[in-house]
Order: structure tokens, then sequence, then C-alpha cells
């Protein structure tokens, strides 16, 4: 009996150490010719991971778990370049070859009074709606290029931006690659990669910026997906709704749709979203709790839910609710309102998960 007790300790310590096993990205950094380039920023996108290539060109991330990731490149005189990596159960190499940026002179010159106002928009659409907007403050706006037509604002930079964002304790450095705004219909779209560094405070202040951390997390896309990878949606608060018609009133069923419907798993760790269709999700605790009608029946919403948001995406996603391999994110309502000012690093992980009501 000892040692029949002692074989089953074993087996759960190496089950325990295979669950937390860690991996690592490696890879090197050239230009068109061959050339290896050093001191060249390489990050992972989204998270807090980010280093320079060595003399050689090489570059080494460690410590991460199973799950898809988007290694970004940048340097100087040379157009940004991205790649999609899978880890699997073993460490992945990749070689990443930069391309020589072509410069455009920009001979556009702007008053002082305009440029002030489209920074000023930029701002409002690039951060988003939360209160968390008015402690955010981007550190360079002179990188910021701006250009008008038919009504839409697009803003573009050579370099990154720096932002301070000082509700949640982060520095985020974010290259933007597009950015519009349609003023009239109140359209924003824009798309970038960009990193994290904590920001180093007071006891008080650090105790502050976990407070934001979890309010800015709970109800959230990476909140939402995480909790779809887990199987644990309706646990968490979230409330998953077919949607009949998406055209104003937009129709939605009253039932709503178990998460196990909507994704499929893969043997790679990642989940799929098995239909190219819009849902309607709300962030709702009281109301995950309750009973569902018995009847299945439609319903009018000429306004969306405060926390309810309409997303589609054809993307896979990992258990920190990291995506990639996506052509199309449509997100509205909720979500679409918290931008750059609550975005959080993969790295967050909330002090514990609250499934009671």
């Amino acid at each position: 009996m000892k040692y029949l007790l002692t074989s089953i300790v074993c087996l759960l310590l190496a089950l325990n150490v295979k669950a937390q096993e860690t991996y690592s990205i490696v890879g090197s950094v050239k230009n068109q010719k061959g050339e290896v380039l050093a001191s060249a920023t390489v990050f992972i996108a989204g998270s807090e991971k980010a280093a320079a290539s060595d003399a050689e060109g090489r570059f080494r991330f460690n410590g991460l778990t199973p799950g898809t990731y988007q290694v970004v490149v940048n340097m100087l005189g040379y157009e940004s370049a991205k790649q999609n990596v899978i880890l699997k159960n073993a460490a992945e190499t990749v070689s990443i070859t930069l391309a020589t940026k072509t410069i455009l002179l920009n001979d556009v010159n702007i008053g002082k009074s305009d440029r002030k106002k489209q920074i000023k928009i930029f701002t409002d659409a690039f951060m988003g709606e939360s209160s968390n907007v008015k402690y955010c403050k981007i550190l360079n706006p002179d990188l910021l290029e701006f250009s008008t037509a038919k009504g839409t604002l697009k803003a573009t930079t050579s370099d990154f931006l720096i932002i301070e964002n000082n509700a949640l304790g982060y520095r985020i450095k974010y290259l933007l690659k597009t950015f519009s705004h349609q003023e009239a219909q109140d359209l924003t779209y824009y798309d970038g990669d960009y990193s994290f560094e904590q920001m180093k405070g007071t006891p008080q202040q650090q105790q502050k910026w976990e407070k934001a951390r979890q309010e800015a997390y709970e109800g959230s896309l990476m909140h939402y997906l995480r909790s779809l990878y887990a199987g644990t949606t309706r646990q968490e608060g979230f409330l998953v709704y077919k949607i009949v018609s998406s055209i104003f009133p937009i129709v939605i069923e009253t039932i709503p749709i178990p998460a196990e419907q909507i994704i499929k798993r893969s043997e790679t760790s990642l989940i799929t979203f098995r239909y190219d269709a819009r849902f309607y999700i709300v962030y709702d605790k009281k109301k995950a709790a309750k009973p569902d009608p018995t009847h299945v029946g439609t319903d009018e919403l000429n306004n969306l839910y405060y926390y309810g948001s309409i997303f589609n995406t054809d993307a896979r996603v990992d258990s920190r609710g990291s995506f990639t391999n996506y052509d199309h994110i449509f997100i509205q309502g909720f979500w679409g309102r918290k931008r750059v000012a609550d975005q959080l690093p993969w790295e967050y992980m909330p002090p514990a998960v609250d499934h009671k009501n």
C-alpha cells in the first residue's frame, strides 16, 4: 500500500509538472540582403515581453505556455514585420526578414489649430470612452501624421507611440499600422501591434492599479474568450444570443446559446468558431444565474444593453484569450467602447475567478 501511494503521488507530481511546462520562441532578424540586424526591437504583441536583437541578430523569449503568439519586429529604416507562432509541446524557431522602408515626403502643411483638433479627434477615438481615458497620455504626439478625405480622418506613425496609462499602471508602446475615423457615422477602425511595461509606483498606487485592472478585465473581450476556452462563460456571467436580424432594431432569440455550440476544439490546444455569424453577448452575472425562458422567442433591441456587445470573428483562440489567423473581427457595443485605455497584457490574471452571483 505504501508503494501504491508513493506511485500515485509521483504520478500526480508528474502531471502537475507537465501542465505547467513552458517553452521558448527563438529567432533571428535579417534584412533582404541576408545581413543580420542588431538592436532591432522584438516583442510579442499584446504582452510584456520585449527585447532587442543581439549583435548576431538573435532574440529569445522564454517561459511561454502553449498557445498562439505574434512576434513583431521593428527597426528604424525598415518596414515592421510580424510572424505568427503556435507553440504546442516544443520550442519554436523563427527567421524574420525586414524590407527596407520607402520614405515618402509629406508636403502638406497643416495649421496648428487644425492639428490640435485632429489630435483630439484621434485621441478620443483611439483611447475609447471609459473613465480611464482621462488618465492616459500620448507622450510623443508629434509622430502622428494625418490626412483627410471625404470626411474621414486617417493617421499613421513612423515609430512607436508611447502612451502612459496612469489608470491601469502601464506604459504602452503602440506601433500604429492604420487608423481611420468617420466623424459623421462615428465609425472608427484601427490596427497595430503593441507591448506593455508595468509602471513603478508607491504601494498605494500599485493597489489602486490592481483594482482598476480587475475592473477593466471583468466583462472584457479577453475575459469572455478565456471563459469560452475554459467552458465557464455562464458561470462567469456571460450570455450569448443568436442574432436573427442585425439591422436596427436588432432582433435576437430569447434563449441563450450554450458556449460549446459556438466553438470547436482542436488538437493544438486552440478553439475556433463554428459559425460565420454575429452573436449578441451580454455580461450580467445576475441574469446569468436565472433560469432561461422555456420557449424560444425573439426580442427587439432598439439600444444595446450597457454591457452588451455584438461580436463576430473567425479567429483561433488560446487559453490566454489571444487570437490569431483571422480574416475579420467585428465588435460593436460595450467592447467597441473599450479601446486602448482599457487594454491589458496577456500576462494579466485576475486575483480570483468569482463564480458567485
